[in-house]
């Protein structure tokens, strides 16, 4: 408990400490346009006062459904970058928004990075509710819960600004290599929480956490399959493989509807339900609170 303590000290200097230099009399910002508000974070670490942001799904908003609004549309139209990563909105939308604006650059800050596959109905070789091999095409877009991959996103990021705005490209490395310690740090603080843990499967209704599974050796049972309820002899499969590995948490995620969870949590004996959030802006305080989560979870 004490190297939890004192490593968490640590962290929050480093958070506090590392934001880089600041932009100084930048008449001109870049104005920047992202997907989701994780995306956005990792924007304002790099660009800082030197860029302006908006992100277009906002937390507790559905990606798989959303449309903008007219406000967004209007500042989409001064946008000089677009960073896509890949969620589902995009597909329909972002022709529109090239339409739109077409000098604006559209970058995928999701590039060259490796992904995995989405948990749907066709890789439940192990159990019909836990990840396995892919034989579909599908992929999970939720890579910004893995602390590696948005290394590399960051990279990336930091050479679209770079290149949009090469008079300040000293800036935007500098800070690109702040926000680099700050996600080893977060990465190094959400280990040592999960350090020692006696179990690693936990359960969450919407699999939309594969990539902390992927990350740190664990394994996430999910209540839903492809974005869909469980059928009766499906839904008894998951209360026995609650019961099976021991769960006593059930994350829930933001904005979803509670009675299925209820449900579960009573048939299963499962004593608590945790909301998570996977399009909060602050990344850090997200994976914190994740790592804080499943250390109760696991133990």
């Amino acid at each position: 408990m004490k190297k939890i303590l004192i490593f968490s000290a640590i962290l929050a200097l480093v958070l506090t400490g590392c934001a880089g230099p600041k932009a100084q009399d930048f008449p001109d910002k870049l104005t920047i346009s992202v997907s989701i508000l994780p995306q956005q974070w990792f924007v304002d670490q790099i660009g800082g006062d030197r860029v302006r942001t908006q992100a277009m799904v906002g937390s507790g908003d559905d990606p798989h459904t959303y449309e903008p609004s007219p406000q967004q549309m209007t500042n989409l139209a001064d946008s000089e970058l677009y960073f896509t990563i890949g969620v589902e909105f995009e597909a329909v939308w972002l022709s529109r928004f090239e339409s739109a604006n077409p000098n604006m650059k559209i970058v995928d800050s999701a590039a060259g990075i490796e992904r995995i596959p989405a948990l749907n109905a066709n890789n439940n070789a192990e159990g019909s509710v836990e990840e396995s091999a892919n034989t579909g095409t599908e992929i999970d877009p939720h890579i910004w819960f893995s602390p590696s991959r948005m290394k590399q996103m960051s990279h990336t990021m930091a050479e679209a600004m770079q290149g949009a705005d090469p008079q300040n490209a000293d800036f935007y490395q500098a800070n690109l290599e702040a926000l680099l310690i700050k996600i080893d740090a977060v990465d190094a603080e959400v280990r040592t929480q999960l350090q020692g843990a006696k179990r690693d499967h936990f359960m969450v209704v919407h699999p939309a956490w594969g990539y902390v599974a992927e990350e740190y050796g664990l394994h996430m049972l999910a209540v839903e399959i492809g974005g869909n309820e469980p059928a009766p002899e499906t839904l008894s499969e998951i209360i026995a493989l609650a019961k099976e590995y021991e769960i006593n948490t059930l994350v829930v995620e933001k904005g979803s509807n509670i009675r299925l969870a209820q449900s579960i949590t009573e048939q299963a004996g499962i004593p608590n339900i945790v909301e998570w959030d996977p399009m909060a802006y602050d990344w850090p305080a997200t994976m914190l609170m994740i790592a804080e989560t499943l250390h109760q979870a696991l133990n």
